[in-house]
């Protein structure tokens, strides 16, 4: 079965009262807090939770190496995981972060972009990934992926609530001018 990775055709799509109000609190906990990374931890849980998943990591390329370094993470395993390296090449968030392109992948074990080592290492199961770019003026600086949707699968809705979330976080990581 091939993964459902086409864009919505508008990315502006309509995002319900509920959403709209969960993005604003998001972006007012970024901007209002001294410490970043407390804030940042504490939004993932909030945003992990709000599209009812398993767990969440952010990933940031790192320079010169183009390495992608998980830098926050939710989830039984999250801890686990904070300063995993991947290659630029490796999994869906190398994918994502490589062509600057959303996925949603429902069905992880047979898509030829999942990179099985971070499961086997930990004895997490992914089971379906929601993955969108962290871009600054249009090159991917990161990710942020979502894993296994508690109930049903990851739609454009949630694509939609991740796309904005990911704009927020590249405003907050990228430093001021």
């Amino acid at each position: 079965m091939e993964p459902n990775n086409k864009k919505p055709a508008d990315k502006t799509a309509f995002l319900d009262h509920e959403a709209q109000s969960f993005i604003a609190s998001i972006g007012r906990s970024l901007s209002s807090q001294d410490d970043f990374d407390a804030a940042l931890s504490q939004v993932i849980v909030q945003i992990t939770e709000f599209l009812t998943a398993a767990a969440l990591s952010i990933f940031v390329v790192e320079h010169p190496s183009g390495d992608l370094v998980l830098t926050h993470a939710t989830g039984q395993v999250g801890h686990k995981i904070i300063g995993l390296r991947l290659r630029s090449d490796q999994g869906v968030v190398g994918w994502v972060v490589k062509h600057s392109e959303d996925l949603i992948v429902p069905y992880p074990g047979l898509d030829a972009r999942f990179f099985e080592g971070v499961d086997e290492d930990t004895g997490f199961s992914t089971r379906s990934i929601l993955c969108s770019p962290i871009r600054d003026n249009g090159h991917a600086i990161g990710a942020i992926e979502v894993l296994n949707k508690k109930e049903g699968t990851f739609n454009d809705d949630d694509l939609e609530l991740l796309r904005a979330i990911a704009q927020l976080l590249a405003q907050a990581i990228t430093p001021a001018a």
